[in-house]
């Protein structure tokens, strides 16, 4: 499942990079991504959802009409940083049971998105395409997925 969401964020930036002419790199991209270590050693709430709000700025608005390379964009933004945190949770010894469930719906979103041909298609903005529950998926999926982030967090606290 990890593979084919790897496919289908770089399926969705090269269909992107296509139809912008290349070149561009996303502001929300540059983000960066921490440390190993760093990782390892912080509860993962904290470093990711402020990554996850910065890809995520927007997206509902932009997502509008699912056809958009400025949808595509954004979708792929927010996908990037979940991917992120899916390596990041295969780092930990710890599960993150919830944040791994939230991360594959929002993978089948991201299927769902790529195998519609959402991005470039009139169609897609139509009121009946399924273009616009595969970005719903992501869009409001990040933030079930940072809420899952902060839930998973605080399971594996010491308890008192």
């Amino acid at each position: 499942m990890k593979i084919r969401a790897l496919v289908a964020a770089a399926l969705l930036a090269a269909s992107l990079t296509a139809c912008s002419g290349g070149g561009e790199t996303s502001s929300k991209e540059s983000a960066g991504s921490p440390s190993p270590s760093a990782s390892k050693a912080a509860e993962l709430a904290p470093v990711w959802q402020p990554k996850l709000d910065t890809a995520a700025e927007g997206a509902m608005e932009i997502c509008t009409t699912p056809s958009s390379a400025s949808c595509a964009t954004a979708l792929t933004d927010i996908m990037l940083v979940v991917n992120d945190i899916e390596s990041a949770i295969a780092e930990r010894v710890a599960a993150y049971p919830e944040t791994t469930k939230q991360i594959a719906k929002m993978q089948e979103a991201t299927d769902l998105y790529v195998d519609e041909g959402c991005q470039g298609d009139p169609a897609a903005d139509g009121p009946d395409s399924r273009c616009h529950g595969a970005t719903y998926g992501i869009t409001i999926g990040s933030a079930s997925l940072g809420m899952t982030l902060l839930t998973d967090d605080m399971s594996l606290r010491p308890r008192p």
